[in-house]
């Protein structure tokens, strides 16, 4: 069996700042890692400090947001075209790969519309596609947003002659 020595304080009769030494004896050793008691000083510990001041703003600090979706909660802040931590992780992961468009968007993004956005890469590239088709016809972009209200409007005049 073998035989460890350990440093531990001595009392504080026995003299300032001597060390005891006391024999511990120590079992076979396992298969898994070896467990040591630390002898842990009262000034090696941390010092206790009282909670840091908040802010004079009136509370929290402003909350972080996506410079592309606009989303406030995610997993991880991810780098993006203006700098490390500004792009939610969905969208800092899209900007990484090379697919981060303007009609990309998460689905629990406030700024997320169905008529506008997509969070599916394949119907991102079919919008634009289509867009591209309307503006070579003529159409345009903004013509394209007044058809799409144009539509939107008759569904709902449609829905209000219907009931």
């Amino acid at each position: 069996m073998a035989v460890e020595v350990e440093a531990t304080p001595s009392l504080p009769s026995a003299g300032v700042g001597r060390l005891e030494v006391v024999p511990h004896v120590v079992g076979p050793r396992t298969k898994g890692l070896r467990r040591r008691r630390r002898v842990t000083a009262p000034w090696s510990l941390p010092p206790v400090l009282p909670p840091p001041p908040q802010p004079a703003g009136g509370g929290a600090a402003p909350r972080r947001r996506c410079t592309h979706c606009a989303s406030e909660e995610t997993p991880q802040w991810r780098q993006g075209p203006a700098g490390p931590s500004t792009l939610c992780n969905a969208c800092g992961v899209r900007f990484k790969s090379g697919r981060l468009f303007p009609e990309y968007r998460p689905i629990n993004s406030p700024t997320f519309s169905p008529l506008l956005h997509s969070n599916s890469h394949r119907r991102v590239l079919e919008m634009r596609l289509h867009v591209e088709e309307e503006t070579a016809a003529g159409g345009g972009r903004a013509g394209a947003r007044a058809r799409r209200a144009e539509r939107a409007a008759a569904r709902a005049a449609a829905a209000a002659q219907g009931k």
